[in-house]
């Protein structure tokens, strides 16, 4: 690992399209494994390594909304937005399992979820969760379950004899964004996102005040 090699990444990274607070992320988990190979004699210590590449945080455009949009998404959407309403309603079932990340419920497999409990191993850590689900998710479970019966997957999003479920879970995640946005437009709010529930949840456990710490394990941080 030289600057020039970590230069190099945090280009690369930029061409990917990612933000510099997830750049930022990636150098401070290299950082501390390179800390620790030198710990255990495998790296030498040199000064300054990680001087070159970006490391610090950058406040981002607020990206909860309040309750006043939560409930006004909660009711029917006028017959010419129609088509969305699957959308609108997965946007509420994010929020209502307590801001589960998109990619988890997409890979939920029909064995994850039991007598009104959802458990899941989050993708992005392999921490292990378990959510409550309240009657209202579970109306909008039975509205946007798959009606594959071979599927193992819980919703229809993830179709294994299609091959490559990731390339899958991407399409949908673009189309659920896309579709989130048209959403924004038409009912005048500021831009939703399939985060924007994830956040959403957070912030309004932080302001009905939650412990900061309840709010961290429940979101799998």
């Amino acid at each position: 690992i030289t600057p020039l090699w970590l230069k190099a990444f945090q280009n690369h990274l930029c061409s990917e399209g990612l933000q510099w607070n997830s750049i930022s992320t990636y150098m401070r988990m290299l950082r501390a494994v390179y800390f620790r190979a030198v710990a255990c004699g495998l790296a030498t210590y040199r000064t300054r390594l990680f001087k070159s590449v970006y490391t610090g945080t950058r406040s981002t455009v607020k990206r909860a909304v309040g309750t006043e949009v939560l409930q006004q998404l909660s009711a029917p959407l006028p017959e010419k937005l129609g088509k969305l309403d699957s959308s609108r309603m997965l946007f509420l079932l994010l929020f209502m399992l307590r801001g589960i990340p998109f990619v988890d419920l997409v890979f939920l497999r029909k064995c994850d979820y039991r007598d009104g409990i959802i458990s899941y191993r989050r993708k992005k850590t392999g921490t292990r969760l378990t959510v409550k689900v309240e009657p209202a998710a579970q109306r909008l479970i039975e509205l946007l379950k798959t009606d594959d019966a071979d599927s193992e997957y819980l919703f229809p999003y993830i179709n294994p004899r299609l091959g490559d479920s990731y390339r899958q879970y991407q399409n949908a995640l673009r189309t659920f964004n896309r579709n989130l946005q048209i959403l924004s437009y038409e009912l005048r709010f500021d831009k939703l996102s399939s985060y924007t529930a994830r956040h959403s949840w957070a912030t309004i456990a932080h302001h009905c005040k939650f412990q900061l710490g309840l709010i961290s394990n429940a979101m799998g941080h």
